[in-house]
């Protein structure tokens, strides 16, 4: 098995990638162009089965999955159904800058710059349909918010709606938990895409033992990424499962490397201890999506 762990970004020049051979228990960076469609062309010409985390969401908050009219057990619609499919409107990623505007049909939001804006005036305004369940248990940001906060992901989830949407029925791959329980994907032979979230893997592989606490690590600064790699490369579990790790200098040097090994490396921990990457807790199959191992973070 391979899995590849990927810190996201708008921009494509920021991503950063890194790669577990579990066989051979080496993690090491893989270099790309920073698209979906290098990522899964390279993922198949691996050995399957190969599994690619990529930090940013994909799936939909329910309370406004449900203002589209297609509740969970109303057919067999889900997000990526929706997400591929012809009934998505034309102007789906056209960001919107007042409450007013806001709606499910069009859920990005860009503040006016240089202006005094209220996210919590747009949270009313979603009707609670701003946030996801595992977005507030990991205490994630806002997934439609393109900017105007510390650390928005809206932006690049946006981008990686709209590259899935491109490659559907060009490349083949799957999407947790969309398509299926995850081993089930996996032994399809084709790559599989699911959502990760970095701050979930920091206590994994930092963590004595499994289910891990939600850790927060100031990736920003260079001393407390030199840290948490030491820490990572001195842990227990790293020396008993045999695992090599490269690519530790790139990581301490910049952010998005770090969070891309420290993803793969989190992923690659609960494959070699068979601790649960998914839970019907922390997964909803229709709109929400999930977060591949938030089952082993308390």
């Amino acid at each position: 098995m391979n899995i590849i762990a990927v810190d996201w970004s708008k921009d494509p020049r920021k991503r950063a990638a890194y790669r577990a051979d579990l066989p051979l228990r080496v993690i090491s960076r893989h270099g790309f162009d920073g698209t979906l469609a290098h990522l899964l062309r390279y993922a198949a010409a691996l050995r399957p089965p190969v599994l690619i985390g990529v930090d940013a969401a994909i799936g939909f908050p329910a309370a406004a999955w449900q203002r589209l009219g297609r509740q969970p057990g109303r057919g067999s619609l889900t997000f990526v159904d929706y997400l591929f499919g012809p009934s998505l409107p034309t102007d789906f990623f056209e960001a919107v800058s007042t409450p007013a505007e806001w709606s499910p049909l069009r859920p990005f939001v860009r503040p006016p710059p240089r202006q005094r804006w209220s996210l919590k005036a747009f949270e009313e305004a979603s009707s609670n349909g701003f946030y996801r369940q595992i977005d507030t248990r990991l205490h994630a940001k806002p997934i439609f918010v393109t900017s105007g906060i510390p650390g928005s992901v809206g932006s690049g989830t946006r981008e990686l709606w709209r590259e899935l949407i491109a490659l559907a029925g060009v490349l083949p791959f799957r999407v947790w938990p969309f398509h299926g329980p995850l081993h089930s994907l996996l032994e399809s032979g084709e790559p599989v895409v699911a959502e990760i979230y970095p701050k979930a893997c920091y206590g994994i592989v930092l963590s004595e033992t499994l289910p891990a606490k939600l850790t927060t690590v100031f990736k920003t600064r260079l001393p407390a990424r030199q840290a948490t790699l030491g820490a990572l490369l001195a842990a227990r579990w790293v020396a008993r499962e045999g695992v090599i790790v490269e690519g530790a200098d790139a990581a301490i040097q910049n952010e998005d490397d770090f969070d891309a090994l420290i993803s793969t490396a989190a992923l690659m921990r609960l494959h070699l201890e068979d601790a649960p990457m998914e839970s019907p807790g922390t997964v909803d199959a229709v709109a929400e999506g999930g977060v591949l191992g938030a089952a082993s973070v308390t």
